[in-house]
């Protein structure tokens, strides 16, 4: 499960809890985004997130930060509220979060006006992201 919340970042939301196989297409108006684009949207305010590839729902409220390099706040899995704190960083323009002892989990930013998408290397939305 930790790996799963490592991913929360970017996440993103709609909080209606999805499954595993019901992943969102990205909107033909969505843009990939630079990471100082997605630091202008996200930068410090709270963020709504639905993460659509794990095997239960994972719905999270979080703050991305940039100056602290950190991803915090609480998920709610499967009916289970815990707390988040990754580590944030970038790779290119991916933004990439990090659980204590896992490996990064990267993805691709794509904004669509104050939602932003976080998109696997197969085109896929890992989540999708409501700031504000």
């Amino acid at each position: 499960m930790i790996k799963a919340l490592s991913s929360i970042g970017a996440i993103a939301f709609l909080i209606s809890g999805a499954h595993a196989g019901e992943l969102p297409s990205i909107p033909v108006t969505a843009k990939n985004a630079t990471m100082e684009e997605f630091k202008i949207l996200a930068d410090g305010k709270p963020v709504k997130v639905e993460i659509y590839d794990f095997d239960k729902p994972v719905t999270a409220d979080l703050v991305w930060n940039w100056k602290q390099a950190s991803i915090t706040g609480k998920a709610n899995v499967d009916g289970k509220v815990i707390d988040v704190k990754t580590k944030l960083t970038f790779k290119g323009d991916k933004a990439c979060s990090t659980a204590k002892g896992e490996k990064p989990t990267c993805h691709a930013i794509y904004i669509d006006g104050n939602r932003f998408y976080e998109v696997r290397d197969d085109m896929k939305a890992h989540a999708v992201s409501t700031v504000g």
